[in-house]
């Protein structure tokens, strides 16, 4: 029984005329913290995709690349690298290019470096960052400035300060500002909702208060009268 290869077996060896023995090189810039194993650097292309892992020198290395374009990307867990486009060719050798997601594949960048005679053995290049990445975002700190971003508290606030200064405004105005404010409003048109609402706001307490006394007192009086004469009466 035979067994077939996997076209990704196979098509290196495919290819293996047409590559070139100078070795691709990634370099990580200094002052990155201590990346994880799972770091990886990739160079993809049609139908095929090599793969390089990183190294105890902070770099990847790609040998013998067989000739064509390829997309380079560098997957990390804790930081972005820009992609950039390799181009392998058997007589110019290998140049490098930066190049930018959504960008026509045409669309060269600026070149980041490569080959000078198609000889060399060994190119290096510089990998760029675009940045750490951030899985978890920092608690902030409590500040009383953060409440005034609640229009409840505005609302509040501004409630506050119209009771408060009101009153310090009526007594500053002229009599004749004041009695128009005043006329205004009571023949305004929240005048009526307001005493629909509040049956009780032109309620006399005092007034209440002193007619019930009063007229406990009448009944009170009257009815000693009454006894009164009764008893004469009898007597």
């Amino acid at each position: 029984m035979h067994h077939l290869l996997p076209l990704s077996t196979i098509l290196p060896l495919i290819l293996l005329p047409f590559t070139i023995a100078s070795t691709l090189t990634l370099l990580l810039p200094a002052g990155l913290n201590p990346l994880p194993t799972s770091t990886h650097a990739t160079l993809l292309t049609t139908n095929l995709t090599l793969n390089a892992p990183l190294r105890r020198s902070n770099s990847f290395s790609f040998a013998n690349v067989p000739a064509g374009d390829y997309l380079c990307e560098v997957y990390s867990r804790d930081y972005f690298f820009s992609p950039m486009r390799v181009d392998v060719d058997a007589q110019k050798g290998i140049e490098v290019w930066r190049t930018y997601r959504g960008n026509e594949w045409g669309n060269k960048g600026e070149r980041m470096g490569g080959s000078v005679d198609g000889k060399e053995e060994e190119v290096r290049i510089e990998v760029k960052t675009q940045g750490e990445k951030g899985y978890y975002e920092g608690r902030g700190g409590f500040s009383p400035l953060t409440l005034l971003k609640n229009p409840m508290i505005l609302i509040a606030i501004f409630g506050m300060a119209m009771m408060v200064g009101m009153p310090y405004l009526l007594e500053s105005m002229d009599p004749e500002t004041r009695k128009e404010f005043e006329e205004s409003q009571k023949s305004g048109p929240l005048a009526g909702v307001s005493a629909a609402t509040n049956p009780m706001q032109n309620f006399d307490m005092a007034a209440w208060m002193a007619g019930s006394s009063k007229s406990e007192k009448s009944v009170s009086t009257g009815a000693e009268e009454g006894g009164g004469g009764k008893a004469r009466r009898r007597g």
